[in-house]
């Protein structure tokens, strides 16, 4: 080829792409194919154009080491023999912000003085978030942490059903079970759970059907008969002893029955009538003995089952409300006044919301970015509102790495998403922790994914977890550390 030829090419390449990077639409465009209405997804011009990539991974692996250094692992007897007044332990967080909201009282005090009460009453904290915590990953460890300090056992709220097998307990659940959640499936009674879930049995199951993979590699249809059921079922082991077990549930228009079963031995352990019409109920379930192994066994109409709880009498309790796919705004369904006479009645005086992973691919551009910073907005000062009497952590979005020209890279909006989750946090009077900052900024779950601490998509190993919970608990103790200095010293 000549040499004229190919400065041709070059020259008509470098036009083409400056009149697509023109014209290339901002945000997605539905089209329709074979029928069926798809969006089509497209680069924008500056991602386009930019073939920068910025390695920092020298940086990076040095971060990882000294926050790897820090890592206590979760030994219940070295948190329980930490001071809560060594400074030396205790240092600032370069993460987390806690900012002053009122005089001297910042956006955790709410939280720090129900801390001082767990040697004579229960309180409780709530763990929202998207896959990134669902299974009780992140909540499990964090718990652990807390309980070693604080007093407590248990594991917490116990969904009638999940998409996911957690890892602190094992269930099976009959298939009569239906869930509903605020993100997918939404109840037409606009009542949920603290954490946006609700579920509620049949005794009719119809037929359905659902696509398989036939020996032959083929796409068939699985059609699933109809099933009558007399009563519905869960079975449960619990991995951690607890001092008692509850049930949330509500609208009991007529009465249904509870049975509880060890499932060990079949002894029947409690019998209880759930028959209150109140929207929440918060009931003990009269147990005879805290086996680690039970069957709970439904009869009659089905109520509103928000779930189980197995806690301890006095200390703290973390609950996770684990949505995978998520951003978070869908608990905004549940009003303000039912989500605050809910925290009232569980005592929970802190909600952590870890969300932002799943709207970090559909932000593309400062409109996009404007969207997400409004929500988060609106969520942020939903929950604050619904219970002023509580705390909010806010946990920033992590860094998520996509394929680009063979190689992997963020997102190129993710540094700004945390940005504005922090601005709007900070706005509403809620701590913020940045994980972003923490993994090493943008470009840094490459890292992580090459010592094994979290996936390209940014979800953490056991052992990244332990690393990031470690960071978390030490960061809101450095906190708790101020605000003991500055109670005990006269401070209000």
């Amino acid at each position: 080829m000549k040499r004229f030829q190919v400065l041709a090419i070059i020259l008509l390449s470098g036009g083409l792409l400056f009149i697509a990077s023109c014209l290339w639409p901002d945000d997605d465009v539905q089209i329709t194919l074979l029928g069926k209405e798809r969006n089509i997804q497209f680069m924008n011009a500056e991602e386009m154009m930019d073939f920068r990539f910025v390695d920092n991974t020298a940086n990076i692996d040095s971060v990882i080491a000294i926050l790897e250094s820090r890592v206590y692992g979760i030994n219940e007897d070295i948190i329980s023999r930490m001071s809560i007044l060594d400074e030396s332990i205790f240092d600032q967080s370069a993460f987390f912000e806690n900012p002053i909201i009122s005089g001297k009282k910042t956006a955790l005090d709410n939280f720090f003085r129900a801390l001082q009460t767990t040697d004579s009453t229960l309180i409780r904290v709530g763990h929202y978030g998207d896959s990134q915590i669902e299974g009780d990953r992140i909540t499990s460890l964090l718990r652990i942490m807390f309980q070693s300090k604080f007093g407590g056992n248990g594991v917490g709220y116990v969904p009638m059903e999940d998409v996911t097998s957690p890892i602190s307990y094992s269930r099976i659940s009959s298939g009569n079970w239906v869930r509903y959640t605020v993100f997918t499936n939404k109840s037409s009674h606009n009542l949920y759970s603290p954490g946006g879930t609700v579920f509620r049995y049949r005794f009719f199951v119809p037929e359905s059907s659902r696509d398989s993979i036939s020996e032959e590699g083929d796409t068939i249809k699985i059609t699933t008969p109809a099933v009558s059921y007399s009563n519905a079922t869960m079975f449960l082991k619990v991995f951690r002893s607890y001092g008692q077990a509850k049930i949330w549930y509500g609208k009991a228009e007529e009465p249904a029955e509870l049975k509880v079963y060890d499932s060990s031995n079949g002894d029947l352990l409690a019998e209880m009538t759930l028959d209150n019409p109140d929207p929440f109920n918060v009931v003990n379930i009269p147990l005879s003995r805290n086996s680690l192994k039970l069957r709970f066994v439904f009869t009659g109409p089905s109520p509103e089952i928000y779930g189980l709880t197995f806690d301890p009498g006095i200390g703290i309790q973390f609950d996770n409300y684990g949505l995978r796919g998520h951003s978070g705004d869908g608990l905004m369904l549940i009003s303000k006044e039912f989500l605050g006479n809910e925290f009232r009645m569980i005592n929970n005086k802190l909600a952590i919301l870890q969300f932002g992973g799943n709207v970090t691919p559909y932000v593309k551009n400062e409109k996009s970015l404007e969207n997400i910073k409004n929500i988060y907005d609106r969520l942020y000062a939903h929950f604050k509102l619904a219970y002023p009497e509580a705390s909010v952590l806010v946990i920033g979005v992590n860094d998520v790495a996509r394929s680009v020209g063979g190689t992997y890279m963020s997102y190129p909006m993710v540094g700004r998403i945390r940005d504005v989750q922090k601005e709007v946090a900070i706005k509403n009077g809620c701590a913020f922790f940045d994980l972003l900052e923490l993994m090493g900024g943008e470009n840094s779950v490459m890292a992580w994914y090459r010592k094994g601490l979290a996936s390209r998509d940014g979800h953490y190993s056991d052992r990244g977890r332990e690393i990031v919970v470690n960071e978390i608990y030490l960061a809101i103790m450095a906190e708790y550390n101020k605000y003991l200095l500055h109670t005990r010293s006269g401070g209000q």
